[in-house]
């Protein structure tokens, strides 16, 4: 489920593929080790996000001694700053898995009206969904709604 918050902090903090896999796996085996001490499950991405970041930055010091980890994390593909990504990743996982607890037809909706790279027409999206396209804005309303309401339950407070 996590896979890809741990990979993609690790890629951001400047290894390589290969090196990537080595600091996920290590932050598996780590998180394994440490299964009893995570009281709060809203709380793993933080820990995920915070103990790749500093494992991948371990990692990098020792392949590249010279370089130091601000030169690392420059070579990335974004240009915003460390802190500004770790949070980034950190709020796109809780929406991802408070996403994953709508039912599938909202679930779907607004995965196509807001994640969807070619943003498809409101006739298509209805037509994947089997409904009339002028029930959409309804619907994405009572989606966001049930999302806003998951996500308080998680402890964020959106008002």
């Amino acid at each position: 489920m996590y896979s890809g918050l741990v990979n993609t902090v690790a890629r951001r903090t400047g290894l390589a593929v290969l090196d990537a896999e080595d600091c996920a796996q290590h932050i598996w085996m780590t998180l394994y080790k440490k299964r009893k001490t995570i009281r709060d499950p809203v709380a793993l991405p933080a820990w995920l996000i915070k103990t790749t970041h500093r494992e991948a930055a371990r990692i990098a010091r020792r392949l590249r001694p010279d370089a130091d980890i601000e030169t690392a994390e420059e070579l990335s593909d974004s240009g915003d700053l460390p802190d500004e990504v770790i949070i980034q990743l950190e709020h796109r996982t809780v929406f991802d898995i408070a996403l994953r607890q709508l039912d599938p037809r909202c679930r779907r909706l607004l995965e196509a009206l807001f994640y969807s790279p070619h943003k498809p027409s409101y006739k298509a999206i209805a037509k994947s969904l089997n409904i009339l396209p002028n029930s959409i804005g309804p619907l994405r309303n009572r989606c966001l709604q049930k999302l806003k309401e998951i996500l308080q339950k998680m402890g964020y407070d959106l008002d």
